[in-house]
């Protein structure tokens, strides 16, 4: 295909949304790009901020449009931390395979807030503006996830984009969530030899 069929998956599920007004943000492998660290992923993951109330009628919507369960599932959320996840699946027109779509509600303070710094970019993969998570958040979410791939994620994040971090709010998130160790070693992977910032040793010993 000359699309690519996850942007197909996305650009879908962004239209069902859309007309909701719900506040959604791409984040994952997909919203790296954004950032200058585009890499190849296999499936699509959006941030909302969902009312409890308005979960069924998400739901409902994205089932209409196309998605779908995998093996009969009934719907459910699971909790995961700040936020509640939902996987749906979607078939692109004639591409015969099946994409991964995560519908991630936000719970936390912290996510919530990240919704409210999502940033509106057109990525490469589709024709058309939509928001992603800020470089800030998708560090450290990348650090919270932990994974040997998200810390080489973070490192490429760090190492692109230094200059246009606002360190500030990326260190009070850091701390709130007792990352300053692996924010060391990703500041080292990412700038071998060299120290980070004043402010980020003062946060890194406490």
């Amino acid at each position: 295909m000359d699309v690519d069929p996850v942007a197909l998956t996305l650009v879908r599920a962004w239209e069902i949304l859309e007309p909701l007004e719900i506040p959604v943000a791409v984040m994952g492998g997909i919203s790296l790009a954004a950032w200058n660290h585009p890499r190849f992923t296999q499936d699509v993951d959006l941030l909302l901020a969902l009312p409890e109330t308005e979960k069924e009628m998400v739901v409902a919507k994205f089932l209409e449009g196309g998605f779908f369960f995998k093996k009969d599932e009934k719907q459910r959320w699971i909790p995961l931390g700040g936020i509640e996840l939902l996987q749906l699946f979607y078939e692109p027109p004639d591409t015969f395979m099946d994409f991964r779509l995560d519908l991630l509600a936000a719970k936390s303070d912290y996510h919530l807030g990240i919704l409210q710094r999502r940033v509106p970019v057109r990525l490469p993969i589709v024709e058309r503006e939509i928001a992603v998570v800020s470089c800030e958040d998708m560090l450290i979410l990348k650090l919270l996830a932990g994974r040997i791939i998200d810390r080489a994620d973070a490192a490429t994040l760090l190492r692109k984009n230094r200059k246009r971090l606002d360190e500030e709010y990326l260190l009070k998130w850091i701390k709130a969530h007792g990352l300053q160790t692996q924010l060391a070693q990703i500041w080292d992977e990412a700038f071998p030899g060299e120290q980070p910032p004043d402010v980020m040793q003062e946060q890194t010993r406490e």
